[in-house]
């Protein structure tokens, strides 16, 4: 027998690999922690082909070589995929066949311990990093015991009825998720998209165009490939929910459940709500937050932990919006994007004439009234939708208006609403560190008794209540909350920027109450700020990126989205503020 090192590294290296299709083709009573005494023809065949070992060799590279490569992992960081796309397709083999976890049952209750013997193999297209788009095939294996089917990243229970069925995923977070029918994309993939959104605020769309074009690499079909190469934004956006999803269950000590059947990107509603609903009960995961650049901590019993602190949070509106119901501050969701009302809005709203404060029914195929007047609203409004910008001169002339938010005041002038309505702001709350502690959606209007509310709901636990709250219209806010207990504790000033530019030395009651200089606690001995008062309007520069992403999402989306990059721009603040030394932690909650 001749030997090379050249023949035993790569006979390492794709034995590694082909595991799982060793173990698929031994009988029922095999235990797969052992290797077999034997290969099977067609993967003799093949490592004496892309090894260049003699046919008669190849029993005898595994006997010696055979412990080694059952029972080591790391095999797998060589580049075997050249070898396979040379010799692979001849005996059908890839170098990414995707397998569940394991050959034997391991559904809770089940006692079949024999290896899993019924299997279907179906094609599929892999979409990777490092190699582009891999044509390879799944796996599905079956236990006959229990009826639950296993998949490469979830399993599902046969015995219950089609319409019920779930996928249940394992624990732990899949190297690959399942994009949809034969499609899998490799998790870096899904890393690399969730970074784009968030640096560069790159939509769904673009992501899986980034893709497309760059990292396809130029990859080639299998010749009779039933499927083509290829991503989508829907594509992009469900395995970017499901790994967040994965990854939020996972911390909780849960495992993601969604429908089984159907299209893909409806499996996923049910468990986007419930998330959101979780973050709308206890906030962000960061409410909680210290460090020394947001927080001032005392050590008042002398024992060497902090006791008491002195924070400042900051409060500001941003546009984003999503599209809501055209009844004003109306939090029902909408039924889709098209619409301009709520389902329950509709019969009683849609009938209506769209000119603001006309009660009168519209007639038909139009969204106006029998009035001429408002009749020509509507076709100046069609018109101008179809680009008909000349006529802007004549609707002057006649003294029509139809811009969203139009001054009514005018007997002349009129305000008509053809389109979809949009929430006002997002309202955040962030620490001076560029932590966000809060988020929540205004719909009307960015009004100071939406703020108060927003500021008692959040830190309704007196523990971590802020000391001092920055905010533009504090003037106006601090005045209603004058007689208020909650704030008698808490300064409210406005911003330092703000107050200098912005807000009239005449106004008495601002100048008296909300100007930062009459807060000592916010200087230091020498008069500079201890807390940067301006970062709401610095993280406003970021967060508003996301408008042109967000603005055509269902709610649903809309706030997980928003809530997932604000995960994310937590978990990197916290990660810098450790780099820099400023002691970053989670404050104690007491009841």
């Amino acid at each position: 027998m001749e030997l090379s090192l050249a023949s035993i590294v790569r006979f390492v290296f794709l034995a590694t690999n082909l595991k799982n299709n060793i173990v698929l083709v031994q009988p029922g009573d095999y235990d797969p922690g052992s290797p077999p005494a034997n290969l099977s023809p067609s993967i003799t065949h093949f490592l004496s082909a892309s090894c260049q070992i003699v046919l008669d060799d190849v029993p005898a590279f595994w006997t010696a070589l055979k412990d080694t490569i059952w029972h080591k992992e790391n095999f797998r960081l060589y580049n075997t995929l050249p070898l396979f796309m040379q010799y692979g397709q001849k005996h059908v083999y890839n170098v990414f066949p995707l397998y569940p976890p394991q050959q034997t049952c391991f559904s809770l209750g089940c006692t079949n311990m024999k290896k899993l013997m019924r299997a279907e193999q179906h094609p599929a297209i892999l979409f990777t990093l490092d190699c582009g788009p891999i044509a390879t095939y799944s796996v599905h294996l079956k236990c006959d015991a229990c009826h639950v089917g296993f998949h490469h990243h979830y399993s599902i229970n046969y015995k219950v009825p089609a319409h019920d069925r779930k996928q249940t995923y394992y624990v732990h977070v899949p190297d690959v998720l399942h994009v949809g029918g034969h499609q899998y994309v490799d998790i870096a993939v899904v890393q690399m998209w969730r970074i784009l959104n968030f640096v560069s605020w790159t939509s769904m769309s673009n992501c899986a165009h980034f893709y497309n074009v760059s990292l396809s690499k130029g990859a080639m079909l299998p010749p009779d490939f039933p499927f083509k190469f290829g991503l989508s934004g829907d594509h992009v956006w469900s395995r970017v929910v499901q790994l967040s999803l994965i990854k939020d269950l996972q911390l909780h000590g849960q495992v993601l459940e969604i429908k089984h059947g159907g299209d893909h990107r409806d499996r996923f509603p049910a468990p986007i709500h419930a998330c959101n609903l979780h973050i709308c009960l206890y906030s962000q995961e960061e409410l909680c937050h210290y460090c020394t650049k947001y927080t001032v901590l005392h050590n008042d019993d002398n024992n060497g932990a902090p006791d008491q602190k002195f924070s400042v949070v900051v409060t500001d509106g941003v546009t984003v919006g999503h599209q809501c119901c055209g009844i004003h501050n109306c939090h029902e969701p909408l039924a889709n994007n098209h619409d301009r009302f709520y389902p329950d809005h509709l019969l009683t709203h849609l009938c209506i004439c769209a000119i603001v404060n006309c009660e009168r029914s519209v007639t038909p195929s139009t969204r106006t009234c029998d009035d001429p007047t408002h009749q020509a609203i509507e076709k100046a409004y069609t018109q101008c939708s179809q680009a008909y910008f000349q006529l802007q001169e004549h609707l002057q002339h006649a003294y029509v208006a139809v811009p969203t938010n139009s001054d009514t005041s005018d007997p002349r002038k009129l305000c008509a609403k053809f389109g979809r309505n949009y929430t006002h702001n997002e309202q955040l709350i962030i620490a001076p560190c560029g932590m966000i502690l809060a988020r929540e959606t205004f719909y009307g209007a960015e009004g100071v008794t939406s703020v108060v509310e927003m500021i008692k709901r959040v830190f309704c636990n007196e523990s971590i209540k802020p000391s001092h709250v920055f905010y533009n219209n504090n003037c106006t806010l601090s005045y209603h909350v004058w007689n208020d207990p909650y704030f008698k504790s808490v300064g409210l000033s406005v911003n330092v920027f703000h107050f200098q530019c912005k807000h009239s030395i005449k106004d008495a009651w601002c100048q008296e109450h909300c100007n930062p200089a009459h807060f000592d606690e916010l200087q230091d001995i020498n008069g500079n700020w201890l807390f940067n008062s301006s970062i709401a309007e610095q993280t406003n520069v970021w967060f508003g990126g996301y408008h042109s992403i967000c603005c055509e999402i269902l709610v649903d989306r809309y706030v997980f989205f928003l809530d997932e990059m604000i995960l994310k721009k937590n978990r990197l603040t916290k990660a810098k503020l450790h780099a820099e030394g400023r002691c970053p932690g989670n404050w104690p909650l007491v009841e």
